[in-house]
């Protein structure tokens, strides 16, 4: 080959592209160094950490690709090769060369006070709480890197704090929205609500009567959607609505997750209020670095620091159980080599099974069909381990049919963030005809159907003012996707139909028409419950969007203490569960936003139960 550095691009995650600076001598790759600063952080560093060094120290393009990050693994290998072929070298022969030896590590036993299974957000929270009431921790990841969903999340996560919300303006239609809420007849709330339900009525009545045009907000506001966003009935006719216990504990609790993240160093913006897709309600509080990734660096950083221990590339296999109570975990590392964790308490953390289509599938009582090859949100990781293990010990399952969609999701990759993402409010939906088809600020499993309805695929239109209100994108992310084909941009309304395929008249009127409705504040076509921006200051721009599968709603039946139940209702000595692997809280359709406040929120409360029992 010719000696030199050679500067190539490598196809990454979602739709950016890594510059990539290889350095070869005649016969070796001496250096390669990966410019990441346009990935998603926290869902590949692992990558460009690891297949530099493999590829570096082994002298060969055989090289694994890194679990839950392939694309860019793949991108990483490619990107060498084209720098191998720019010398004159030959990459086939490369990528022929023996693979590096894997050797098996030693089976190792560890003891410790608390177990965690699952390094995502509700993990992490679970062992920062663990490790502040001085107690040993063990966390184990399947993956070769912390985050999980978590990483992947866009980061608003739902908490009411009325007096910093009253800093913003309401929006148009949001005191409408309100006022129908509180008009809902008492005796169609379920019971156990109906208490709460009635205060909130005077909350809602005080703030209209008062002329006040702030952003309102209370606990009581957040329970009563969460409770009647997730009230929804299957195809079999069985009708399901949260927990009232766990929804009040969430909501209750939720601002004190906040402050609690923030005294560990997440840094929220309070600039602003935020909502993303499906939450019904702008009371997001968003961290100022981009997306989940803010949280899980803080938290997996803390954990270390404070002498918590993380195994990554360690799956759960089976707990340990002895005389009715959990005591430890058993795991394996990908070279098959055993780790036993003896543990005093075990927190599950797994997550749901969203990336587990078959799964998926057998549990499916909510839509009518769920296509094989149906993309999905989640990170790989995302398969159902911890509702297995949770079966082990007795538990009892709750909720497992309801599977949330995303709706706004990539068509081909089912990724969250190529395109431009905005808040609801802000965002115009059009069908391949170019026609509205649905009030965007409705819960995620409306849109969805309301999508399916549409052909499946579907396009978000907005102007360049969206930039100000787009979640982490900059304007070499939108030329990069542009470019890419992920995003579509035109200087005219009928240029961006036809670059879409779709009809120019019919896009111009549906556009012309729904500026009028934010001039009045008021949409006669689909009721839009908030409106904020009009779409008419070039460039447009118009990402394409298709539902994948998101959250699975269901899981381990807990308690208000995060302790795992079974299926007389007692509790599983020595488990408890966080996050989505546990089911309850968000019933059939889960609020975007709560996720977080849920995951963060249980998390702690399961640390807190796990070492009350440790002390009693």
């Amino acid at each position: 080959m010719k000696s030199g550095k050679y500067e190539v691009r490598a196809k990454g995650h979602g739709a950016s592209f890594m510059p990539m600076e290889v350095t070869l001598s005649e016969d070796k790759i001496e250096d390669i160094k990966v410019d990441a600063k346009g990935e998603t952080k926290g869902v590949a560093d692992e990558v460009f950490r690891r297949l530099p060094e493999e590829i570096v120290k082994n002298q060969t393009l055989n090289v694994d690709t890194v679990s839950g990050a392939t694309i860019s693994s793949h991108g990483v290998i490619d990107g060498v090769a084209a720098a191998i072929s720019e010398a004159g070298g030959d990459p086939d022969e490369w990528k022929k060369r023996a693979k590096p030896a894997e050797q098996r590590e030693k089976d190792e036993t560890y003891t410790t006070d608390v177990a965690i299974v699952g390094a995502g957000g509700a993990g992490l929270a679970a062992a920062a709480r663990s490790i502040q009431h001085n107690k040993k921790v063990i966390v184990l990841e399947k993956f070769p890197q912390i985050g999980g969903n978590t990483s992947r999340a866009g980061g608003p996560m739902n908490a009411a704090e009325p007096d910093w919300q009253k800093q913003f303006k309401a929006l148009a239609g949001e005191k409408e929205t309100l006022e129908e809420l509180a008009a809902t007849p008492v005796e169609k709330i379920d019971p156990e609500y109906q208490t709460d339900f009635k205060e909130l009525q005077k909350q809602i009545k005080k703030y209209v009567a008062s002329g006040a045009n702030y952003l309102f907000d209370s606990k009581l506001l957040h329970e009563i959607q969460t409770y009647l966003g997730g009230k929804r009935t299957d195809l079999k006719g069985n009708e399901i609505h949260g927990n009232y216990a766990l929804v009040k504990e969430l909501v209750d609790n939720a601002l004190d997750s906040v402050h609690w993240l923030a005294d560990l160093g997440v840094d929220f913006d309070r600039s602003q209020v935020t909502m993303p897709v499906g939450a019904l309600w702008r009371r997001g509080h968003k961290p100022v670095e981009p997306m989940g990734y803010a949280f899980i660096h803080v938290l997996g950083d803390w954990v270390k620091e404070h002498g918590g221990t993380i195994l990554t590339d360690t799956r759960a296999k089976h707990l340990i159980i002895e005389d009715g109570k959990v005591c430890g975990v058993i795991a394996k590392r990908p070279d098959g080599s055993k780790i036993t964790i003896h543990a005093k308490a075990v927190i599950l953390t797994a997550g749901g099974f969203g990336a587990n289509t078959p799964m998926v599938q057998k549990y499916n009582t909510y839509w009518k069909h769920i296509d094989d090859n149906i993309a999905t949100t989640n990170s790989p990781a995302i398969t159902g381990d911890g509702i297995g293990l949770g079966k082990e010990a007795g538990a009892d399952l709750v909720g497992m049919g309801f599977i949330q969609m995303m709706p706004v999701s990539d068509p081909k990759t089912g990724e969250l963030f190529t395109g431009l993402q905005t808040p609801p409010e802000s965002y115009i939906m059009v069908n391949q005809k170019g026609k509205r088809f649905v009030n965007e600020f409705a819960e995620r499993d409306v849109l969805t159907k309301a999508a399916i309805d549409n052909g499946g695929l579907f396009y978000l239109i907005a102007d360049d003012k969206i930039k100000d209100t787009a979640y982490n994108t900059t304007q070499e992310s939108i030329d990069a996707q542009v470019k890419a084909g992920t995003l579509f941009r035109a200087d005219s309304l009928e240029e961006l139909a036809k670059q879409i395929g779709m009809d120019a008249d019919t896009l111009v009127d549906t556009i012309k028409k729904y500026n009028s409705y934010v001039d009045a504040g008021k949409d006669p076509d689909f009721e839009k419950s908030a409106f904020n921006l009009k779409c008419e200051v070039a460039p447009f721009y118009a990402t394409p969007r298709k539902p994948a599968i998101h959250h699975t709603m269901g899981g381990l039946k807990i308690d208000t203490g995060a302790h795992v139940l079974d299926k007389t209702g007692k509790q599983i000595s020595g488990l408890y569960a966080a996050g989505e692997v546990a089911g309850g809280i968000h019933a059939g359709n889960r609020l975007g936003g709560n996720s977080l406040a849920d995951i963060f929120t249980f998390g702690r409360i399961a640390a807190n139960s796990a070492i009350d029992e440790l002390e009693k």
